[in-house]
């Protein structure tokens, strides 16, 4: 009789072990677990190959600035000219004829104007759509790179987790709060795209 309740509470303090490694268990599983945190925002805009590729697209738009600038002051000066014809026009007339060589100058006028409003209009519209294709293009590109080496650096420092902290919630303010132990790797991925 003395062996049963031995065996009894030694199978109460095995179980109890098990029970407390059992509840531990998850515990050091957790201290494990690696986080980091990176701000994408930073890294685009400190990211040299997105910062040429943006100046690229300034100087495109320093082009087309200067483009729209020149057809515009073509079309003020034809505006002006249509403004004077009318004028002498009105000082000027005295018979049929002479109205008539108005008329023809007056025509060619606004023919110019109507082509200098077409090209102003093409070329806005063309510019409208590159600019979205390169901007969409750019941001595509870069982010795809930037992401592929936040990956590859998590896996090669063995983290479980990598949070964005440039992201925003409808509060403004980052969806990522607190995070004990977390390793802030923006400056790391910054040098791996920036080699």
């Amino acid at each position: 009789m003395h062996d049963l309740p031995t065996s009894l509470s030694s199978r109460l303090l095995k179980l109890a072990a098990y029970t407390i490694l059992a509840c531990l268990a998850p515990f050091s599983a957790l201290a494990d677990i690696r986080c980091a945190t990176v701000n994408i925002d930073k890294v685009f805009n400190n990211y040299n190959e997105a910062y040429q590729q943006r100046e690229t697209l300034l100087a495109k738009q320093k082009e087309y600035t200067q483009r729209l600038a020149t057809l515009t002051s073509r079309r003020t000066k034809v505006s002006e000219s249509m403004s004077d014809l009318r004028n002498e026009i009105k000082l000027h007339t005295e018979s049929e004829e002479d109205k008539e060589v108005y008329r023809d100058q007056a025509q060619k006028l606004h023919d110019q104007y109507k082509s200098l409003e077409q090209a102003i209009a093409e070329l806005e519209n063309l510019h409208l759509k590159q600019s979205k294709k390169d901007l969409r293009l750019l941001l595509d590109t870069s982010l795809r790179k930037i992401h592929a080496t936040v990956e590859q650096h998590a896996k090669d420092h063995q983290y479980h987790w990598v949070i964005d902290l440039s992201g925003r919630s409808n509060s403004t303010i980052s969806p990522l709060i607190y995070a004990k132990d977390a390793e802030d790797i923006t400056t790391d991925v910054l040098k791996t795209l920036n080699k």
